[in-house]
């Protein structure tokens, strides 16, 4: 996923499917509130209760 599409869902509650570092799919309900790139790290998806790197998310849909 690039930052154009994340874009799309700010502001709005959605469900983040993304990898951990064991490769393991978790999803979580987050309020997305900003992306940013962050130097060195890379794209980050900036949620209510957790932040997350845009490299490991696999889908985003909206709950609204």
């Amino acid at each position: 996923m690039v930052i154009a599409e994340a874009k799309q869902f700010l502001g709005r509650h959605c469900a983040v499917t993304f990898r951990d570092k064991r490769g393991d799919e978790i999803t979580k309900n987050l309020h997305l509130q900003d992306v940013q790139f962050v130097p060195l790290y890379g794209a980050y998806l900036i949620g209510d209760i957790e932040d997350v790197c845009l490299d490991r998310v696999t889908s985003i849909s909206s709950l609204e």
